[in-house]
């Protein structure tokens, strides 16, 4: 797994977390895919108790934590706590309207791709959501995500392809869970979770096969013939 990601277990810095309240077995605790992101210097999934310094007043704080590597190899921490939710009317080039600002605040997503500049001057596609932990605005590159020719059991169109590549909604019906029962549900590339999100979840009824309606009716006039007699 580690031959996959930027950093290496062996790179974490231990000391520097353990001075700020992380004993350093909270690696132990992460599943593969939450330990493959970190090491690949995305947020922590978790939130985390950090010592801090406020004012010459000591607290204890949540906070999400990333891994961060200079040019120079050298690793570093770098703590993301729980912040006011707040929209910028300006984000790395690109100015939000009012519209935009009310889709981050109410669905937690931009709803479309923009384009943005880094802090390097490299302009490139990105998806905007806003973290449900920390609420942090979370810039996530395009090329990040690739959509599924099929989910949940059932093949997507291109239509709605193409609008969940671009961050829009799509309603995507018939889909398979838990239990073989089928459901419907909205579609979103979720820019925080880095990953496409499920909401508005409906069940779906399961039509009968004809041997089970059948069967209904043979115990339905069986029932009726006991209530005659």
């Amino acid at each position: 797994m580690e031959q996959n990601t930027r950093m290496k277990v062996e790179d974490i810095p231990f000391d520097k977390l353990e001075k700020a309240g992380i004993n350093r077995s909270f690696v132990d605790r992460m599943e593969k895919r939450e330990l493959t992101d970190f090491l690949n210097g995305f947020r922590s999934e978790k939130l985390y108790t950090i010592n801090a310094r406020i004012n010459d007043q000591d607290y204890k704080i949540p906070a999400k934590i990333r891994l961060q590597q200079d040019q120079d190899g050298k690793v570093d921490v770098k703590v993301h706590p729980i912040q006011r939710l707040y929209i910028p009317d300006e984000y790395l080039g690109h100015k939000f309207t009012k519209e935009e600002k009310g889709a981050l605040l109410n669905d937690k997503n931009l709803g479309k791709t923009v384009e943005l500049t880094s802090k390097n001057g490299q302009k490139d596609t990105y998806y905007l959501g806003i973290d449900g932990k920390t609420n942090e605005l979370i810039a996530l590159k395009a090329r990040y995500i690739q959509i599924p020719d099929k989910i949940k059991g059932v093949s997507l169109t291109s239509e709605q392809k193409d609008k969940l590549a671009a961050g829009q909604k799509v309603t995507v019906d018939g889909m398979m869970g838990k239990n073989d029962k089928k459901f419907g549900a909205t579609l979103q590339v979720d820019a925080a979770g880095r990953n496409i999100s499920f909401s508005n979840f409906k069940q779906e009824k399961m039509e009968k096969s004809e041997d089970q309606k059948q069967e209904a009716k043979t115990e339905k006039k069986a029932g009726s013939r006991k209530r005659v007699s």
